[in-house]
């Protein structure tokens, strides 16, 4: 009987999303870094000899999904003959009527926690797997409400894709009490929904980590991209954070205040970038100054940095206060090459969130909200 577990904890690939930030042409780039990362996490299975793959949610986007994307995945998993993996429905990929986890056959060493909580035993590893996946788009209750297992002398893992109770709650999300933490007794938590790796915490006797999305999406997303290698014991437990993301979203700001030659700018901001990082990073420059002084030179200075830069959008910086809408509503074109209702619903409701005023701003966001709920993406149903 092995007296250890390896296991390898990631999430938030969202497949066939369209949410990648910056300019048009870098989507269809971000999406191939996204299979490219995906099979570095196959590669690490076979290499580190894994045992256990845990995916802690949105492993695709329910809103974009295609099925031939689900297969693809399907059968690359399939591929994992000595991996059994788990895996979490989460926010943006519910176990709903409609699921994306219903477009195809998984293979045997596949396991979809559904509602409630499920557990596998695994008597040879003296291992049990928990887990419980959304079924809709938002939760009635705590996963971990009225959950307790005494100690029993197996290894107690548990998948959830959710928040702790310190974090700020996303809509739809019902955090997790510390108190329901300490008292569920599980050697490792891991959990999915950050954007970024949370570190490796504990309360009381339970180890827990949120292993964060697996590439960026925005100039947001700071901090490393990746996976979490681990290896439990009854009596012990070691983790390591691996990087796996094949960019970087950069931003740079740029005073145009006393400065008026622009080779001298575009080295000012070039200055400290090795070459690998031009060419593999993606960089956003936010230019301060007056209205007229950017207009003249932002064109000026993007031609000048594309030949520094592979990938490099120049803005100007007061534009990163205008409001911005869900990046998922962001405008795409349907199958057949035109734009969805929700999408022509969104492009002009930017456009008035960007005129309005203060006082405006809260009569537009309602209008955002109702029309999310009419045109189904704030479905609070479920349809499981």
């Amino acid at each position: 009987m092995p007296t250890s577990v390896r296991f390898l904890h990631c999430g938030g690939f969202r497949f066939d999303s369209p949410d990648w930030e910056g300019p048009e042409k870098w989507t269809a780039l971000r999406n191939q870094d996204l299979w490219q990362t995906f099979q570095a996490v196959l590669n690490l299975c076979q290499t580190e000899n894994i045992e256990f793959l845990f995916i802690t949610g949105n492993l695709f986007d329910q809103e974009y999904v295609r099925k031939e994307t689900v297969e693809r995945v399907a059968g690359s998993l399939a591929k994992l003959q000595d991996t059994k993996i788990f895996i979490t429905p989460g926010r943006l990929d519910p176990h709903i009527i409609t699921s994306a986890y219903r477009l195809t056959v998984w293979p045997g060493n596949v396991y979809i926690f559904s509602s409630g909580v499920s557990s596998f035993p695994f008597p040879t590893h003296n291992l049990i797997v928990s887990g419980s996946g959304w079924t809709a788009y938002h939760q009635e209750k705590s996963f971990l409400e009225h959950y307790e297992r005494s100690k029993d002398g197996t290894i107690q893992v548990m998948l959830l894709h959710a928040v702790m109770e310190s974090e700020k709650s996303p809509e739809g999300y019902i955090p997790l009490r510390q108190e329901q933490i300490a008292s569920s007794n599980l050697n490792y938590l891991a959990l999915g929904h950050n954007e970024g790796w949370s570190g490796i915490q504990k309360i009381g006797e339970t180890t827990l980590a949120d292993c964060g999305a697996v590439e960026p999406r925005t100039f947001a997303d700071q901090g490393p991209h990746g996976v979490i290698l681990g290896e439990l014991s009854i009596d012990s437990s070691r983790f390591e954070f691996k990087e796996l993301a094949q960019r970087a979203y950069i931003t740079k700001n740029l005073s145009l205040q006393g400065k008026d030659n622009l080779e001298d700018m575009v080295e000012e901001i070039i200055a400290g970038i090795g070459q690998g990082e031009r060419e593999r990073n993606l960089y956003r420059i936010n230019l301060k100054g007056s209205l007229t002084d950017i207009e003249s030179i932002i064109q000026p200075m993007q031609k000048l940095l594309e030949k520094k830069l592979n990938f490099v959008e120049v803005i100007p910086l007061e534009s990163k206060g205008e409001p911005s809408i869900e990046p998922s509503w962001r405008v795409v074109e349907n199958s057949e090459g035109f734009p969805t209702l929700a999408h022509l619903f969104l492009k002009k409701l930017k456009k008035r969130l960007a005129e309005a005023d203060e006082d405006q701003k809260e009569y537009w966001g309602l209008v955002e909200k109702i029309g999310q709920t009419a045109l189904g993406r704030g479905r609070v149903f479920d349809d499981y």
